[in-house]
């Protein structure tokens, strides 16, 4: 099986100020860096063998703290959605000036001024987190705490509205139902490579390939966009780093 464990970037300096940011380059602030090292306490538990990062900073700057000991692999496709004329404007200035867009944008329905299609960025998503799972043939699985088998468990650092893209696209949530990811949430999706029910206490939980490691990685290989798609379950969303740095004290 593969795991993936989504994570959002911490807080920013915009975030701080409530201004949209979009694709703009906008560095962690201390909070955003305590969180990521929050998340890092959850992130290092699932050893994961590879991670993804998109093009912006902050993305790059949250995966530093997780302490993985390894870089990741920067993929075009994880950046956030383009905001347009939206970037750098405060979260209540476009809440009044475009109020009825502005409620279609958090719905994943409408597209800020000169932004990005919502579409687009459900397909580009999709696209990464296809080519990372398939990817994941070439990892070595590793032990889980939450499962009694190894998984070949991966981290990606994205976005916000980009991550609810992911989740929505891949069939997971609908948008216009779920709350914001927060600074740094945690998100697992975890793809068995059938379609059938799993367990996390019984010996290999239903997800056993017959052949060992390396049929299983070449059954990985081969999967269809859509088979990754259907088989796709989210054991967990919005999980705060709050919440682990509560626990961890």
């Amino acid at each position: 099986m593969i795991r993936v464990i989504c994570v959002r970037h911490g807080e920013t300096e915009w975030n701080k100020a409530h201004r949209l940011q979009g694709q703009s380059e906008v560095a962690l602030a201390e909070t955003g860096i305590a969180q990521a090292r929050a998340a890092g306490l959850y992130v290092r538990g699932q050893n994961p063998a590879a991670g993804y990062v998109s093009p912006l900073k902050r993305t790059h700057a949250t995966f530093a703290e997780f302490g993985l000991g390894f870089q990741p692999v920067e993929v075009p496709g994880l950046i956030e959605q383009s905001l347009g004329d939206w970037e750098g404007m405060k979260t209540a200035a476009a809440k009044s000036e475009y109020a009825e867009l502005y409620k279609a944008w958090k719905k994943g329905e409408g597209t800020p001024p000169n932004g990005e299609e919502p579409g687009d960025v459900v397909d580009r998503m999709t696209k990464a987190f296809f080519q990372i799972v398939r990817g994941a043939a070439d990892l070595e699985p590793t032990p889980s705490v939450d499962t009694d088998y190894d998984l070949r468990t991966v981290v990606l650092v994205s976005h916000g509205t980009a991550t609810k893209a992911l989740l929505e696209g891949l069939g997971l949530i609908e948008r216009s139902n779920v709350i914001s990811l927060t600074a740094a949430a945690i998100s697992v999706v975890d793809v068995p490579l059938h379609g059938g029910p799993l367990s996390s206490s019984l010996p290999k939980g239903g997800v056993e390939i017959a052949g060992g490691p390396e049929a299983e990685a070449e059954v990985i290989r081969n999967l269809t966009d859509e088979q990754i798609r259907q088989n796709a379950k989210l054991r967990m969303y919005n999980l705060s780093p709050e919440v682990l740095a509560a626990a961890r004290g």
